[in-house]
């Protein structure tokens, strides 16, 4: 789930200067191979996947048969169509959180039933197996469990786990921003590195973080923060490593560049960063979440000019 401004600042960072590969790719022998399921689409033509659950359920937009795209849960081989509204995130209860496309605010999604959160200038970003959902106020980061909203003093929000831990970033004056995790209330800056610039996307139920920060020779690179240090995850082989989700197994799903400086899909585990394209994973497309059993959601070009949301399972 990244922000914004991590965007932004990885944008910069990709027109810096080349500088020596960091190699830590594994040989294909060393991959599970993978069962990719097409989860199809409402009618229409394309569908992309959002995110999905622990339990392999995902969530995102399809086209119906007039073209139009609406939300849609796929939940036991069936994708159930949830209408004008752009989910964003799933818990394993089914839950889904998003916002409608009339512009009306937050909801959140659950058989049928949408809930709103209040307000039209809600974004939302997260939910958790709690329910609590994690969003962007317009005065600022907010939480909301069972009815109440409250205010975090973060800056940014990437995720949120089961036990309430949040995790962000921090502004610093005059020109820092740092990779944070809020809990009750302890706000804890987990550090930039060099260049004093660092966020987060994600982290799991063990409170394990995942994000970016920049090299020295001003490259963005994958760091997982745990038992408070932070562990550069490296690369393919190339200069960039962007993290993008990570499981309760503390496996974590990533783009990197391998030693031509192309991005491929990539899986961390265990110390290394294995490259998913040597284990059947397309590279036409964005891998984006994957599960505890080690599923990975995908949006891949099936054929030029047509897109679909799959599912990849390990064999």
């Amino acid at each position: 789930m990244s922000s914004l401004l991590a965007s932004a600042l990885l944008s910069v960072a990709l027109i810096a200067a080349p500088a020596p590969p960091v190699a830590a790719s594994a040989a294909p022998d060393a991959q599970a191979s993978y069962l990719m399921v097409d989860l199809g689409t409402l009618g229409g033509d394309d569908s992309y996947a959002n995110a999905m659950n622990d339990r392999g359920d995902v969530i995102g937009r399809a086209q119906d048969a007039s073209g139009v795209y609406q939300g849609f849960l796929w939940q036991r081989g069936r994708m159930i169509n949830l209408g004008a509204f752009n989910p964003i995130d799933v818990n394993d209860r089914g839950e889904v959180v998003g916002a409608r496309d009339d512009g009306s605010g937050a909801y959140v999604w659950h058989r049928g039933i949408f809930r709103p959160l209040g307000g039209r200038y809600i974004r939302p970003v997260a939910i958790n197996n709690r329910g609590q959902v994690l969003g962007q106020a317009a005065a600022g980061p907010v939480l909301w469990t069972d009815g109440r909203t409250q205010p975090l003093p973060l800056d940014d929000v990437s995720d949120v786990n089961d036990r309430g831990q949040v995790s962000g970033g921090v502004s610093l004056s005059p020109d820092g921003f740092h990779a944070a995790l809020w809990h009750g209330r302890r706000t804890t800056d987990l550090g930039a590195g060099p260049f004093n610039r660092s966020n987060t996307y994600g982290l799991n139920d063990s409170g394990w973080v995942i994000g970016w920060q920049f090299s020295p020779d001003q490259y963005p690179r994958g760091i997982l923060w745990r038992h408070g240090r932070a562990l550069d995850i490296g690369t393919l082989g190339g200069n960039t490593t962007e993290p993008l989700a990570i499981n309760n197994r503390g496996e974590i799903l990533a783009k990197s560049h391998n030693t031509s400086n192309y991005a491929r899909p990539a899986l961390w585990r265990n110390g290394v960063m294995h490259d998913l394209s040597l284990a059947g994973i397309s590279t036409e497309g964005e891998v984006v979440d994957l599960d505890d059993r080690g599923g990975i959601a995908a949006t891949i070009r099936l054929v030029p000019g047509s897109a679909h949301a799959v599912v990849y399972r390990p064999r």
